[in-house]
């Protein structure tokens, strides 16, 4: 999900795990006396490692609002992102792992301007290292590029960190991709669900070559059109996309079959997420494993609270909902498949792992 430049201007007890409170109050956990030999063993404290492909969304553009230095409107708010952000005090996924295994290395950190893509082409000179870490998520980034950008600047720092052992590790990568695919689409360019399927099943192929003893979160999409229900009655909101030339216009200014078609669309994705989570079961690797999380797929319009969008353009998360797409995406992650929740409550409380709990794989 991109903006073109000239935006600027404008969960507690010993046999398993239960739901506890609101907050991360999480009660530490030992260390464990063996690590994990096999990903279907997999705790908490297990992982050493955590990375990250994605969109604007992970990159966490806008999430802080408006700023009247306008140079600000234009920052990626890493350091906060729900999958990745290492900012202290944080609410993100990185910072709930730290709760137990403090050695987390590969979070993002802090601000930058963005690394906007430009059309369908990224571009890897954008990345600040310093701060991105193991963040490779760009701003309007497509499918497509995953493969031939992101994965190698993730190679690239993995392998000249010496705080990584590629070969011991445990490693948490998460993957939350396809909103920009959605909005090109719905702009008349043609992309198809296989395209998607394709680019998806290459990338996994890809990172379980290169990337040994790795848990890969997929995280399914929610309708994109609730982005505009939620903001269609709010003029400042209109007229900053009718002031501004703004990708995903479609989303805005498009009829209500066009949304329609996009939230179809996003549903034939998440299948497809689902579908090849389920074949990676099957095959019962022992240092890989593909989790297709939907925590937000089935978000409903009166569970999104109105400050859940980026004031500085009603379309990015802000804040509040980072953190509130963290817990939702952490207790998918504590929990198996049959039971996981399919649309997020930001008052849902936060499954707190036991000794026994597992990352579960399926």
């Amino acid at each position: 999900m991109k903006l073109l430049a000239t935006l600027a201007l404008c969960l507690c007890f010993s046999i398993g795990p239960v739901l506890c409170g609101n907050e991360f109050n999480c009660s530490p956990l030992p260390p464990l006396a063996h690590p994990a030999q096999s990903v279907q063993e997999l705790r908490p404290q297990d992982i050493k490692v955590v990375m990250a492909f994605g969109d604007s969304i992970t990159a966490g553009f806008a999430a802080m609002g408006f700023n009247i230095n306008l140079y600000k409107d234009l920052l990626e708010y890493r350091g906060i992102s729900f999958s990745i952000g290492g900012d202290p005090n944080s609410t993100t996924i990185p910072s709930f792992l730290k709760h137990y295994n403090p050695d987390l290395i590969g979070a993002s950190l802090g601000s930058h301007v963005g690394e906007f893509c430009s059309g369908r082409t990224c571009f890897p000179k954008y990345y600040v290292p310093k701060q991105d870490v193991f963040n490779a998520a760009q701003t309007g980034a497509p499918a497509v590029v995953l493969k031939g950008v992101q994965l190698p600047y993730l190679l690239d720092q993995l392998r000249n960190n010496p705080s990584v052992d590629m070969k011991q590790d445990w490693k948490l990568l998460t993957i939350l991709i396809g909103y920009n695919d959605l909005c090109d689409k719905c702009s008349g360019i043609n992309i198809t669900i296989e395209q998607l399927e394709s680019d998806l099943r290459g990338i996994m192929e890809e990172i379980r070559s290169d990337i040994p003893r790795v848990f890969i979160n997929l995280v399914e999409l929610f309708n994109i059109s609730l982005v505009y229900q939620k903001n269609k009655h709010k003029d400042y909101c209109l007229n900053i996309h009718k002031l501004f030339h703004m990708d995903c216009q479609c989303l805005w200014t498009g009829t209500d079959e066009d949304r329609q078609m996009m939230d179809d669309y996003a549903m034939k994705f998440n299948d497809v997420m689902r579908k090849i989570a389920k074949e990676y079961h099957t095959k019962n690797y022992t240092d890989f494993a593909v989790v297709s999380q939907p925590a937000l797929s089935n978000t409903e319009l009166d569970h999104i609270p109105d400050d859940f969008f980026s004031n500085l353009d009603c379309f990015h998360p802000s804040l509040k909902a980072h953190q509130a797409f963290a817990k939702a995406l952490w207790n998918n992650m504590l929990t198996p498949s049959m039971n996981k929740s399919t649309g997020f409550d930001p008052n849902a409380p936060f499954v707190c792992p036991t000794k026994e709990t597992l990352l579960y794989t399926y």
